[in-house]
């Protein structure tokens, strides 16, 4: 390979390179714009209940739980 080809596919790497890298941010904006949309579109159909549930009265017992499971034992059967 002379130098001149080597030139030019070093241009061309770099060209397909800064190409790839503005495709792949306008898709990702592309997507970002969507999820944006989705969002936007989910908040506005469920702000009725939204607006519901704050509005409900009701106690909230706010804590903790373990759930204990009972273990028999060989031993536990003889008495």
């Amino acid at each position: 390979m002379n130098v001149l080809q080597r030139i030019l596919g070093a241009a061309l790497g770099l060209v397909l390179f800064i190409l790839a890298f503005l495709f792949a941010s306008v898709l990702l904006a592309v997507a970002g714009g969507i999820a944006l949309g989705v969002a936007g579109w989910l908040a506005w159909k469920t702000r009725k209940l939204r607006r519901e549930a704050a509005k409900a009265e009701g106690t909230v017992v706010e804590g903790e739980y373990r759930v204990e499971r009972e273990v028999r034992r060989i031993d536990d059967d003889a008495r």
